[in-house]
């Protein structure tokens, strides 16, 4: 199992994936960020201007001048510009959150998408906790960055840019002064932005690793209260929280020692201004309203610029924690289709495994030269001693995995250069250990097929597959939750299930991967009626431990060291002599099971 902390995505690559899931709804973000300028420019630029030029009308006021006259029309105007301005304010904030919603909702689902097209082999490789753990965490930190970036840096940016023209007009020297130590601050936010945002990604990457470890252990909690393993699974969260305490407080000392230099820098800067300010108003050179707007824009700068220094650190933190999504949903998926692949099309249902080659680890090859052919309607049975390769003969003819050498067909058609869906659909598949979608009984026997579950068809299947039996006991019937992965239900219930789903599929090709070795009796024999007549007019491939599944199929093949070493009926094999695998594996049996 793979660390997913151990790579995270470039920031370049960061904000290029963000641009792409936030594209499609630019046109109201660019919309929001263009009304918050106009907001802005009402609020910070007109506002300011109108009471300034009340303050210089007080300034000169003559005894006995009227005062509707003098002030009316600033008056009228302020209030305008107040009303305007807000209404400006909530019209961009109600664009901005539309767009930042949307592109939460298909940030969701791309991620999705990218994620099931990594394939089989890639999930079981990744915690399954932590990978939608980071997919939340990328969603949410995508929205935040959205709102810091307009109502933070683009709000600040304009607010400092406004201030400088503005008092380029007025008070230019006032104005060189912000320009020089806004400079300077933007010089000390450059330096110390690196060692911020690598304390953020350690930080988040430390409480990722720590809500993973939870959410695993929550999702398995079975298997931990089974292993009576809740002191070492509080010791393991409780190591990892420290780590991320650990890391947080790091940050902080950062953050700090960041925050030192920034308020030298203002406070340099506000002394700076109001020092220039008020040396041209001593000479005459400046009225009582630009010493206002020198006073506004300096203290408004000050803060602002402070502010920024929060915002950059928010950003941080977001792409930290957007970044480790970004770069599981950048891996290149195993099993991909050709270009312009056409769909898998089944008339008869002949399988065959030419001189197939394929190994998990490349100093270990599993299966060399594999040749196996299914005629159609063929029943086959798939036997051998455990790590032999049986269940991965199963998931290359899924296409959950390709082929390194040789080709595997299907009524003379490469699996490989057909689209995997078709491929998919024209297999029907029970495994060992049914894992169910935490949905009703009715929408998993339903599952795969288009359309609204018609309960007909289902009780149909439901029946024939011995579901109905239990499922008539169960106060919701069919609209019964299986729970997480099915485990409301018994072992054989969810095989029973798994079997009436694949009976309403009717695919052409079916494969067992020992649908029956976990069962008890009773269990075992609800099933196999069920199994014979799943495969009954269909070519079937089965694996499996318990000899007593396959033993009135057409032919058995035995899989060792890579390649099939015996095939005939269950009658013809025990011939073979004493050295024969099968008559090994036959003799070594208990109840019907393999002893491995």
């Amino acid at each position: 199992m793979e660390d997913l902390n151990r790579e995270a995505a470039s920031t370049r690559q960061t904000l290029a994936y963000c641009a792409g899931v936030a594209r499609p709804y630019a046109r109201l973000l660019v919309l929001g960020a263009v009304s918050l300028v106009l907001a802005v420019t009402i609020t910070d630029v007109a506002t300011p201007i109108v009471f300034a030029a009340v303050l210089d009308r007080i300034a000169t006021l003559h005894p006995g001048a009227q005062l509707w006259r003098r002030f009316g029309s600033l008056i009228i105007a302020y209030a305008v510009l107040l009303v305007v301005g807000q209404a400006v304010f909530r019209m961009a904030g109600w664009l901005e959150w539309e767009g930042a919603i949307k592109t939460f909702a298909n940030s969701i689902h791309a991620s999705f998408e990218k994620l099931l097209a990594l394939g089989y082999r890639w999930h079981i490789d990744h915690p399954s906790g932590e990978v939608a753990s980071a997919m939340s965490a990328f969603a949410w930190a995508l929205v935040d960055g959205i709102d810091t970036l307009q109502w933070g840096m683009l709000r600040i940016f304009v607010v400092v840019l406004a201030a400088v023209i503005v008092l380029a007009v007025v008070a230019w020297p006032v104005a060189v002064v912000l320009v020089v130590l806004s400079a300077a601050f933007v010089l000390v936010v450059a330096k110390r932005s690196g060692p911020v945002t690598q304390a953020s990604r350690r930080f988040s990457q430390a409480h990722s690793r720590a809500e993973g470890t939870v959410s695993d252990v929550v999702r398995n909690v079975s298997t931990v209260l089974v292993g009576a393993g809740e002191p070492e699974e509080s010791d393991r969260v409780r190591a990892l929280l420290e780590e991320a305490v650990r890391a947080d407080l790091h940050g902080r000392r950062v953050f700090t020692v960041t925050r030192v230099w920034m308020s030298a820098t203002v406070g340099l800067m506000t002394w700076g201004s109001l020092f220039v300010g008020v040396l041209l108003a001593v000479r005459g050179n400046i009225r009582a309203g630009v010493v206002y707007l020198v006073l506004f824009y300096a203290s408004q700068v000050s803060a602002q610029l402070v502010q920024s220094f929060q915002e950059i650190r928010n950003l941080s933190r977001g792409l930290g924690r957007a970044a480790k999504l970004v770069a599981l949903v950048s891996a290149q998926p195993e099993v991909v289709d050709v270009p312009a692949a056409p769909d898998l099309v089944v008339t008869e249902g002949a399988v065959r495994f030419e001189s197939v080659d394929f190994s998990y680890l490349p100093e270990r090859p599993l299966l060399r030269h594999f040749d196996l052919e299914v005629g159609p309607g063929e029943h086959v049975g798939v036997v051998g001693p455990s790590g032999g390769g049986k269940s991965t003969i199963t998931r290359l003819l899924l296409r959950l995995m390709d082929v390194e050498g040789g080709r595997v067909t299907v009524d003379g058609q490469d699996i490989a250069t057909r689209t995997q869906a078709s491929v998919r659909r024209a297999v029907s598949y029970v495994p060992q250990d049914p894992a169910m979608l935490h949905r009703s009984i009715a929408e998993n026997i339903w599952y795969g097929r288009q359309g609204t579950v018609d309960i007909g068809l289902v009780r149909e299947v439901a029946v024939a597959a011995h579901v109905d039996e239990f499922v008539s006991e169960l106060p919701d019937g069919y609209a019964t939750v299986v729970g997480e992965r099915g485990l409301k239900l018994s072992g054989g219930q969810r095989q029973r299930v798994a079997i009436a789903q694949a009976m309403l599929k009717a695919a052409p090709v079916l494969v067992l991967d020992e649908a029956t070795s976990s069962l008890d009796s009773e269990s075992e024999r609800y099933v196999q009626e069920a199994l014979w007549r799943l495969m009954a007019g269909c070519t079937a491939l089965v694996v499996a431990h318990r000899l007593s599944t396959i033993a009135h199929l057409d032919r058995i093949i035995v899989v060792e060291g890579g390649g099939i070493v015996e095939s005939g009926t269950h009658r013809e094999l025990p011939l073979a002599g004493a050295a024969g695998t099968y008559r090994h594996l036959w003799e070594h049996q208990s109840g019907g099971f393999l002893n491995e």
